[in-house]
C-alpha cells in the first residue's frame, strides 16, 4: 500500500469540508446532543423514582447499549458511500489523478469520516457532562473520558468496515446491502450464532445441548472469546479495561485468572483490528479494481 502523508490529509480534509457544506455534521451533533443529553437526564429521573443514588458510572452503564446501536448504525452510514459513491458518479478518477494513490484516497476516507463521527460524539457527550456535572453528586472525568474515548475507537471500526465495504463495490446499492449485513451480523445475529455453537458443542460433547452457557464466570473461554471477537463484543470489553473492576461492568466479564485473550486490554486489541483488517482487505479489492 502506497501512502503519502499530505495526500491522506487533503483527501479527508476535503471529506470532512464536504460534510460542513451538506449540513450533515450539524445535523450528526444535533443528534448526539439530543441522544446524550437526554439519555443522561432520562437516566437521572429514573434515579430519582426510585430512590437510588446517582453515580455517573451506572450512568456511562446504563448508556453502553443505546451506544452499542447507535455509533455503528451512524458509522456504517457515513462510510458506505465513501469510495462506492465516487466511482459510481465518475469522480474517483479525477480523485486519483490528482495524484493520489489509492491507498491515500481509502486512509483519507476513513479520516475525514471518522472525523465527520467524532465530532458530534465529543459534543454530545459534552452536553451530557454537563448535565451530569449539574445534577450527580460525584463525577469521575477519567473514567467518562475513557467512555468517550473507547466509544471514538468503536466508531472508527465501523466506519473502517463501511469504508472497506464501499471500496469492495462500484456502486452504492451494493455498498448499502453489504452495511445493513454488517449491521445485522454484528448487532443481531452475532450472539444467537454464538449460542447455536455452545448447543452444538454441548450436545457433542455431553449428550445434552444447551443453547445460554450461563454468565462470565460460567461460560466456557472459548465462548467468552467468540463474544469478544465481534466489534461491539470487544467495545464492551475494552469498557471494562478503561472502568474500575467494581462497576457493573465487571459481573459480565470473566474474573481472576483469564487466559491472555479474555484480558480486559486485548479487547482493545480486537477493536484495533477491526479497524486495521477490513480496511486493509477493502484496500486489495480497491487497489486491483478496474476503474
Amino acid at each position: 500500500m502506497t501512502l503519502d502523508a499530505a495526500s491522506v490529509r487533503a483527501v479527508a480534509k476535503k471529506d470532512f469540508q464536504d460534510a460542513l457544506r451538506s449540513r450533515l455534521l450539524w445535523v450528526l451533533s444535533v443528534l448526539f446532543i439530543l441522544f446524550a443529553g437526554g439519555m443522561a437526564y432520562l437516566y437521572t429521573e429514573i434515579q430519582n423514582a426510585s430512590g437510588n443514588e446517582l453515580a455517573a458510572l451506572d450512568l456511562i452503564f446504563f448508556l453502553q447499549s443505546p451506544v452499542g446501536l447507535l455509533v455503528p448504525l451512524t458509522g456504517l452510514l457515513l462510510g458506505y458511500k465513501s469510495v462506492a459513491g465516487e466511482i459510481e458518479t465518475g469522480s474517483v478518477k479525477i480523485l486519483l489523478s490528482l495524484p493520489h494513490s489509492r491507498g491515500s484516497v481509502l486512509l483519507g476516507k476513513l479520516f475525514g469520516r471518522t472525523g465527520v463521527l467524532t465530532v458530534p460524539i465529543l459534543v454530545g457527550f459534552a452536553v451530557a457532562a454537563v448535565v451530569v456535572l449539574a445534577l450527580y453528586p460525584v463525577f469521575t472525568a477519567k473514567y467518562y473520558l475513557a467512555f468517550v474515548a473507547v466509544t471514538i475507537l468503536f466508531g472508527l471500526a465501523y466506519v473502517s468496515i463501511a469504508v472497506a465495504i464501499s471500496a469492495m463495490t462500484k456502486s452504492t446499492s451494493r455498498a448499502a446491502v453489504g452495511i445493513v449485513s454488517a449491521f445485522v451480523a454484528f448487532n443481531m445475529l452475532w450472539e444467537v450464532i454464538g449460542y447455536g455453537i455452545h448447543y452444538v458443542v454441548t450436545l457433542i460433547t455431553e449428550g445434552d445441548g444447551v443453547f445460554f452457557p450461563g454468565f462470565a464466570n460460567e461460560a466456557p473461554t472459548w465462548f467468552l472469546f467468540y463474544q469478544r471477537l465481534s466489534p461491539n463484543g470487544a467495545f464492551g470489553g475494552a469498557l471494562t479495561s478503561a472502568l474500575p473492576r467494581d462497576s457493573s461492568f465487571s459481573e459480565f466479564f470473566p474474573s481472576g485468572d483469564v487466559p491472555f485473550y479474555l484480558a480486559d486490554w486485548f479487547s482493545l486489541v480486537i477493536l484495533a483490528l477491526w479497524v486495521i483488517v477490513p480496511l486493509y482487505l477493502g484496500y486489495l479489492r480497491f487497489d486491483a479494481a478496474d476503474l
